[in-house]
């Protein structure tokens, strides 16, 4: 009976690490992240194994990629195959994979042995190996919990991709609109450059008085700020799309287009989103598995007392060379320690994970609705800027440009109605990359990723948009 019993238990432990590890996924669950990724933004990503794992020194890989216009979609293209902060992100998935290994294999058996000197006729000793059973018996329940934690991670690591091809997409038309922006500048600027040299041989010639020179004179200097200003912005917006392109070279040339797709005529149903967010934001799913994990850990910290109970054979020979060979066990005695803080601590985590996810529910309602309404009102600045404000500035430098040519108004008023034409067409600009960034934000919302990150915290300097003003909480801490 002894040698049936121990040849059961050999018989068991290979076949328990056998079932366990069959379940852990040889790819990390990389097929099953990008296929995620795949339906819900059209790209697909690329994971590079250790051939691959030193820093880049050059850029010929994604050199054809640049060729000719880079639209938004390229860009996210490019950023979702060689960013390395992507790739470590998608490196989590192998930390995922061996925390799963971890919870579905049992703990090895123990050995203890001890020889006594000295012995006569012969040396005693005392041999023991032991396995803790309590490891044995809850392996499927470790697995259901590890399986539910793994599978939160590979949720997890799949919204960081697609928040940062998002996060990619709104830094592509930053940059757009920096450019365009910097192009309008330089024209103001020009104009004002022109106006204040014809205010000066006005002013030499006795034709305006000092007060109207020094106007002219600080309206171009501010002008040269405000150029400044602009070259800079442009600059660091181009610096941040070049490290999403994961680009070694800052001087690497890519080019976008002169102007903004046009908005579309209308846009799609709007109907339905507070419940298609509900079935199909990720934070929702994590949520839920982060739910179900700690409710699968709670039957283990119930039996948390009896973690130290183990099984298995001693053998000991006594001085006189008698050998006795038996099962052993050992049992903890409950005195002190009850595991009622390890009962505790597992209720209070199927508590607050019930809390978060209630909570996630009611914000994500929220989100979408600011999301779409955000849209809609750029879509109607937009459309206001380009049919009413602009052709009415545009009207009006051609009604003064009439005027000026019959003498009934001065060269001032027709350089400050150019300007005012430069200056909606700034307005016009912010207004098309705000309706382009609201679309990804919905989608953002939509798919319940901004939670999620996959690239480490930037600099200030790097984080504050240029072209928003502050919000109220911003305006404060500045202050």
């Amino acid at each position: 009976m002894r040698r049936f019993a121990g040849t059961r238990i050999a018989l068991l432990l290979p076949a328990a690490v056998i079932s366990g590890c069959a379940s852990v996924p040889r790819d990390a669950g990389f097929s099953d992240v990008e296929k995620a990724v795949t339906e819900r933004t059209g790209h697909r990503i690329v994971w590079h194994d250790a051939s691959r794992s030193a820093a880049p020194t050059t850029d010929e890989a994604v050199l054809p990629l640049l060729q000719g216009t880079l639209t938004a979609d390229r860009a996210v293209e490019i950023a979702l195959s060689n960013n390395r902060d992507l790739q470590a992100t998608l490196a989590e998935l192998g930390v995922a994979r061996a925390d799963l290994i971890d919870a579905v294999t049992i703990r090895n058996p123990v050995f203890d042995g001890e020889i006594r000197f000295p012995g006569d006729p012969r040396s005693p000793f005392e041999i023991a190996v032991t396995q803790t059973l309590l490891d044995l018996l809850q392996l499927p329940a470790r697995r259901r919990f590890g399986r539910a934690l793994f599978e939160a991670s590979k949720v997890r690591i799949t919204g960081a991709v697609i928040h940062f091809a998002a996060e990619v997409r709104s830094d592509y038309y930053d940059l757009h609109a920096a450019r365009q922006i910097l192009a309008r500048q330089r024209v103001i600027t020009e104009v004002a450059r022109a106006s204040a040299d014809l205010s000066l041989r006005q002013h030499t010639a006795g034709n305006i008085s000092d007060l109207d020179l020094e106007n002219e004179q600080a309206l171009y200097e501010q002008a040269k700020l405000d150029l400044a200003r602009a070259e800079l912005e442009e600059l660091q917006a181009r610096e941040i799309l070049v490290a999403d392109l994961g680009l070694v070279d800052a001087k690497t040339p890519f080019h976008l287009p002169d102007e903004f797709m046009p908005i579309p005529d209308r846009e799609g149903s709007l109907e339905g989103l507070e419940e298609k967010a509900l079935a199909g934001r990720l934070d929702l799913r994590v949520e839920r598995l982060e739910l179900e994990a700690a409710q699968r850990r709670l039957p283990l910290a119930r039996w948390s007392l009896a973690d130290e109970v183990s099984v298995g054979v001693h053998h000991e020979r006594e001085p006189e060379g008698k050998a006795t060979t038996g099962p052993a066990l050992a049992v903890p005695i409950p005195i002190f320690n009850r595991a009622g803080a390890q009962r505790a601590r597992a209720a209070a985590l199927v508590r607050q994970a019930q809390q978060r996810l209630a909570a996630l529910t009611v914000n994500a309602r929220s989100e979408v609705r600011s999301a779409s309404e955000g849209l809609l009102e750029a879509r109607a600045r937009s459309e206001y800027l380009r049919d009413v404000i602009l052709p009415r500035r545009l009207r009006i430098l051609y009604l003064t440009q009439l005027e000026y040519n019959a003498m009934l108004r001065g060269v001032f008023q027709l350089i400050q109605a150019r300007q005012n034409v430069a200056s909606v067409e700034r307005q016009l600009v912010l207004a098309q990359r705000d309706y382009w960034i609201a679309r990804s934000d919905l989608d953002t919302a939509l798919a319940g990723v901004a939670r999620f990150s996959a690239r480490p915290e930037m600099p200030d300097f790097m984080r504050v948009d240029l072209f928003r003003p502050p919000t109220k909480a911003q305006a404060r801490e500045n202050e």
